[in-house]
């Protein structure tokens, strides 16, 4: 298994684990702002190039926004239990008072205070419908992560495809070339017909097309990682191998578990279930009798700030009032819009649980088709590393028999179409398979360990 893709974390993690893990997945990387203009590394790594596109990335930038939102959003509902103060005051002219001068008649200034203890819960709930609001932002902000995270690591992979591709491509191309000189070669000799120098020939031109179109495949690949890296689509970007280490597959009942504690929209459905439930009981309490407890308190200031009236406890006495109420009201008839709320709440919740179920059995069949990509990526790694030992046995083989006279080039040229495409399947597994085990890290949850972050 790769370096910088280590072993999959089977730890359970609790909500709050999950959000903060990714806030620190984002935290410990340097920003580009230490990458000075136009100096980068030489080439990059796969945690580098991760750490730019996260920076760079505009779809990161909303969905933070969307966390400080509900974050705002929780304050305002907490605001509820506090106090209201204000302070007021003006000057007024009127056709009693109509005449400019500066006296009580004409200003006042008040400072009132007033506050709601209680209201039959209903700030409560407001409260706990926009911390489930704020629990699915962030789960969103960390499914957003977690996207792009993966978006890099697959064009990341393609790239360094193309490019051993392209390297096999050059390979092929200067054998092709030693065939043709060796069968002219040969030919002179009187030991090879005409013939193989054609054939050898055509071979030499399939292969310089075969580089021609894996060169182009190669600025493409390069262009895409560019792009989800917020670089310039023509950056010379030169990036790592990554080697594989081990071809651990872990077992699938212990990932399922993983990924229905740890998928960030699994908590965003969670979320949104109980999000309706506080809905729901919103509905009822609009529907029961409120009892309702309020109390306030003002204070006519203008006196004392404009008239020099002496400040004690007498003075404030005659200058100020307070008030306790407590108010039962019933509803009795408003049309049938209480009773339809409760039944538009309770749709809601119960498409909220539908929803949830439905998306536990797309997970489950992710996560399982994420598992057998990887077992099968696994195998296929072994399968192609002995079709190419067999390939290159076969290819000496026929070289070694043309040499002598003993075979036609076409027998080379056949093996040595067999060895390529060996190669290249070889060149394919290793990388699918670094692709599938992070495909199973996102189809669980869990991209990196905390481990490898440290």
């Amino acid at each position: 298994m790769s370096n910088d893709l280590s072993k999959i974390g089977l730890k359970l993690m609790s909500k709050k684990f999950a959000f903060l893990f990714f806030a620190f997945f984002v935290a410990i990387f340097p920003s580009p702002g230490q990458y000075e203009e136009g100096v980068f590394p030489e080439t990059f790594s796969i945690n580098q190039c991760i750490e730019i596109a996260l920076e760079n990335s505009p779809l990161i930038l909303i969905a933070e926004g969307g966390v400080k939102k509900s974050e705002l959003d929780v304050g305002d509902a907490k605001a509820g239990f506090l106090p209201d103060v204000n302070l007021s005051g003006g000057y007024y002219i009127n056709d009693t008072y109509n005449t400019l001068s500066w006296n009580s008649d004409h200003y006042d200034l008040a400072l009132s205070a007033s506050i709601q203890p209680f209201n039959n819960g209903r700030t409560y709930l407001d409260v706990e419908r926009t911390n489930a609001n704020l629990t699915s932002a962030r789960e969103g902000y960390r499914l957003t992560t977690m996207d792009l995270i993966m978006e890099v690591i697959e064009r990341y992979y393609n790239l360094l495809k193309a490019s051993q591709m392209l390297d096999l491509r050059k390979s092929t191309l200067e054998q092709k070339k030693y065939q043709l000189e060796f069968s002219k070669a040969q030919f002179e000799l009187g030991m090879v017909p005409r013939a193989d120098t054609l054939k050898a020939r055509a071979a030499l031109e399939g292969a310089r097309v075969n580089l021609h179109e894996t060169d182009g495949e190669l600025l493409i690949r390069k262009a895409e990682l560019n792009e989800v890296m917020g670089l310039a689509l023509d950056f010379p970007l030169s990036i790592e191998d990554v080697e594989l280490e081990k071809l651990d597959v872990p077992e699938f009942d212990s990932v399922l578990i993983v990924a229905y504690r740890s998928r960030p929209d699994i908590e965003q459905e969670r979320s949104s279930v109980a999000a309706s439930k506080f809905n729901m009981m919103m509905a009822w309490i609009n529907r029961l009798p409120t009892l309702t407890l309020t109390g306030g308190y003002s204070l006519n200031a203008e006196r004392f700030a404009f008239e020099d009236l002496p400040l004690n406890r007498p003075n404030w006495d005659d200058n100020s009032d307070w008030s306790v109420g407590l108010t039962l009201s019933f509803p009795i008839f408003d049309g049938g819009v209480k009773s339809r709320a409760i039944r538009k709440a309770n749709i809601d919740l119960n498409n909220a649980r539908l929803e949830y179920k439905d998306l536990e059995r797309q997970v489950e069949l992710e996560v399982k088709s994420a598992h057998i990509n990887l077992e099968n990526a696994s195998k296929k790694i072994g399968l192609t590393k002995r079709l190419v030992a067999s390939a290159e046995e076969s290819y000496k083989a026929a070289l070694g028999r043309y040499k002598n006279g003993l075979a036609p080039i076409t027998e080379v040229i056949d093996a040595e179409v067999a060895l390529t495409e060996g190669q290249i399947n070889f060149i394919s597994s290793k990388y699918d398979f670094l692709e599938a085990e992070a495909l199973l890290k996102r189809a669980i949850g869990v991209l990196y360990d905390k481990e490898e972050l440290e």
